[in-house]
């Protein structure tokens, strides 16, 4: 008696090889070339990759619209002692200034909170006592220390510190130790060490 020859995949009984090969052939050639074919985990892997990079572009995209549409003519004129920048949130400016001021040898206080009222931050401001000045935005633009001053309410150009002026002494302006006679046009830059000082005439 001849035995018979399974077929692996359907259990289908044949008498020869030849037999079960060209059923093989008729039958179960697409199943066989679908087993054949493995995972193919680099192509994932670069998929993966494309993906994350694309994704990746599209982030920058997306800022660099923020910052694009933000940064207009209207919103580097705008008034800083009205503008309010809200918070901290999508900055394209965050620079730090320290100022101190000196009225015949005593170093005034700057307040903390100078600029900043419930609901409102102006683009300069403080947040504590110790001089530094936060000067921040949406857009990139020059801020100036007569900004500061009108935000804080107080006067200072280059004949007055306060109440103080220079028909009864004088004033003098440094900045990182340097001489400075910008006084009120002084671009903000970060960094910058402001020191302000006013001596009255001896009476």
């Amino acid at each position: 008696m001849t035995e018979k020859i399974k077929c692996e995949i359907c259990g289908k009984s044949f008498s020869s090889q030849d037999a079960l090969n060209q059923h093989s052939a008729a039958k179960h050639s697409k199943e066989k070339e679908t087993a054949k074919k493995p995972i193919n985990k680099k192509k994932i892997k670069n998929f993966a990759i494309i993906f994350l990079i694309l994704a990746a572009l599209m982030g920058i995209f997306v800022w660099a619209f923020f910052v694009a549409a933000n940064n207009t003519k209207e919103c580097r004129e705008a008034d800083p002692s009205t503008t309010n920048i809200g918070g901290h949130k999508n900055l394209a400016l965050h620079i730090h200034q320290y100022l101190k001021i000196i009225i015949n040898g005593v170093e005034q206080q700057i307040p903390e909170n100078i600029g900043i009222l419930p609901g409102i931050m102006r683009p300069i401001h403080t947040h504590d006592s110790n001089g530094e000045i936060h000067t921040e935005g949406p857009c990139r633009r020059d801020f100036t220390l007569e900004n500061f001053f009108k935000i804080w309410g107080k006067e200072f150009n280059s004949q007055c510190i306060f109440e103080y002026c220079i028909d009864k002494g004088q004033l003098t302006m440094t900045v990182n130790g340097l001489p400075n006679t910008e006084y009120e046009n002084l671009v903000l830059k970060d960094k910058q060490e402001i020191i302000i000082e006013f001596v009255s005439d001896q009476t």
